[in-house]
């Protein structure tokens, strides 16, 4: 059951990674402000939740090794 939900933490966090990459490429492409500063907001969400989504993953490696 623990792989089961450890490959969908780590499909989430390529979908985000993959996300901010688009986000980026976005903000670099566009010279409308509206779509920069909307794309910029996107980015640092994305990146909040790359982060918390990588700590989750941490810590399932953690637990998994720790209590085999």
């Amino acid at each position: 059951m623990l792989d089961k939900i450890l490959n969908r933490k780590i499909f989430l966090f390529w979908s985000i990674f993959i996300m901010i990459l688009c986000s980026i490429s976005i903000t670099l492409s566009s010279d409308n402000t509206f779509s920069d500063s909307l794309s910029i907001s996107f980015s640092v969400f994305a990146g909040f939740a790359l982060f918390f989504t990588a700590a989750m993953l941490l810590e399932e490696m953690v637990h998994e090794i720790c209590n085999p």
